[in-house]
């Protein structure tokens, strides 16, 4: 079978339930379920801000906080709440399971210097479902569970999560009622069929069918009993529990944009300053590494010397651009000044195949839960460009994989699912602010948590931290033939291989 696999297929709609020999899926998230997602919940809620991700950012009349940066997985959902929690007070979310591979509810750490990263969540299949219902995230439990029997209760409440939390409940991190507090709804691949929140079928609601408002989680403000002294005035007992706009108030939620992480300026002084202004810090042997933070995978990346690197930005977990605390991303810098085609090799962990609406979840434990790969800006721009996932990657003997980034004029002829390779457009470079490369971009590949699974050996959550002591790099010693390898190549060159 061959898949021409270029960018306009995205509009082509939804793909057939079953394909010839296989479920292994042609296309990512057709554009149709992004244009319908947004035009259904883009205000659906004064809470929930529009959804968010590569593609929406980019409709006409997005709101601000639609804009992808620190949110580009092309084949996701994104959905953000912004607010301050009055003391004494706490949410309560109501929704359903999805429809989807993945979904998880965050709320992220606020880190030194106004970055943000990691945090209090809880993934799909840690959520306890209501009385009466059963979550078709729990193996062996079907995935068809039916509507009435996927309901689910959050609660979120100030301050550090005790040694033992509550059941389905996420923490602040703080008790102060004028921290912004920035929740994460996060819907990763949904099965043909469904909008981006798993929950709505796409084709128009017919009479009987389900309404869009089971889409989002439901949001209710639960005061203390005790009059407490709001932005409207007193609230007093009558006013225990708050909905809507008047919710909404007390919370001061805010629909605002995603602020720059990390500074343009200084992102070009450390170009400036570098071995090579023209690539740095990519380098003519490309090279993947663990995400850690800030200083060290950022800053650091500008430092070949691993002693230097690690004693001038010491690396640690606390992560940046709110990254999800259940993924490991492994990030890689490339210059197309070094080969016009760029190939990645690898080996491709297991993961469950959903996308055509299947009823179960794998008999064994799968390495992941979801895997894809996305070229997007560097540091000042946080922005993405393109993604490809597990199901649409042709794999071959041992699960072995072959990805060849480009631009679209320069790709290989042999660079197709026939051939045994997936392409990946390189994208737009840097960023769109001045200074930026159009010829350097970044790529970063997730591997999110598999079902509760965390033995996997090979995983890269078993990537030890760089320290003074043990400054070296272990990523592929950890990783082994999981270890994405990248090298640069001609157009001509690769063709040869065919």
């Amino acid at each position: 079978m061959k898949n021409d696999e270029v960018t306009p297929e995205r509009t082509e709609g939804v793909e057939p339930t079953t394909l010839p020999g296989d479920t292994t899926a042609l296309t990512p998230v057709p554009m149709t379920v992004v244009e319908v997602t947004n035009w259904r919940y883009q205000r659906l809620s004064c809470f929930w801000g529009g959804p968010k991700g590569l593609d929406y950012g980019l409709l006409r009349g997005h709101q601000d906080i639609q804009v992808a940066n620190a949110y580009p997985d092309q084949n996701s959902t994104y959905f953000v709440g912004q607010f301050k929690l009055p003391k004494g007070a706490y949410l309560k979310l109501r929704g359903h399971y999805g429809h989807l591979r993945y979904f998880s509810l965050t709320i992220a750490n606020n880190l030194p210097g106004g970055v943000q990263g990691n945090g209090s969540y809880l993934r799909d299949d840690q959520i306890v479902p209501d009385e009466g219902s059963i979550n078709p995230f729990m193996s062996p439990n079907r995935r068809d569970v039916p509507t009435e029997r996927r309901r689910y209760t959050v609660y979120i409440r100030s301050g550090q999560a005790p040694r033992k939390p509550r059941p389905n409940t996420l923490y602040t991190g703080t008790n102060s009622e004028r921290a912004g507090i920035h929740l994460a709804f996060r819907n990763y691949m949904p099965d043909n069929g469904y909008d981006g929140t798993g929950n709505v079928r796409m084709p128009p609601l017919e009479e009987g069918g389900l309404p869009v408002e089971l889409g989002l989680p439901t949001v209710t403000l639960h005061l203390p009993e005790t009059p407490i002294q709001g932005e409207e005035g007193l609230y007093n007992s009558d006013d225990v529990v708050l909905t809507g706009e008047r919710m909404c108030r007390a919370l001061l939620a805010s629909k605002e944009g995603q602020k720059q992480e990390f500074p343009t300026k200084e992102w070009l002084q450390l170009i400036e300053d570098s071995w090579d202004r023209v690539n740095a810090p990519a380098m003519p042997a490309p090279m993947f590494q663990r995400f850690w933070n800030m200083d060290y995978s950022v800053k650091g990346a500008f430092i070949p010397d691993p002693i230097k690197r690690v004693i001038r930005c010491p690396a640690s977990n606390e992560g940046a651009w709110l990254n999800n605390p259940d993924t490991v991303y492994m990030v890689g810098l490339f210059s197309l000044a070094f080969g016009e085609v760029v190939v990645i090799e690898g080996k491709m962990p297991t993961f469950p195949k959903t996308k055509h609406g299947q009823v179960n979840w794998p008999e064994e434990q799968t390495q992941v839960r979801y895997w894809s790969l996305t070229t997007g800006g560097t540091a000042p721009s946080g922005l993405g460009w393109s993604s490809i996932f597990d199901e649409e990657i042709p794999l071959v003997e041992d699960r072995k994989f072959t990805i060849v980034m480009s631009r679209a004029i320069d790709r290989p002829k042999n660079a197709d699912r026939e051939h045994g390779v997936k392409w990946i457009e390189f994208g737009a470079g840097e960023g769109h602010y001045i200074g930026a490369r159009s010829w350097v971009n970044c790529v970063y590949i997730r591997y999110q948590a598999s079902l509760s699974n965390y033995d996997w050996p090979n995983s890269p959550l078993n990537i030890p931290v760089p320290t003074e002591e043990n400054p070296a790099p272990m990523d592929s010693l950890v990783m082994g033939p999981y270890y994405p390898t990248a090298k640069y190549m001609s157009k001509k060159e690769f063709e040869r291989l065919a």
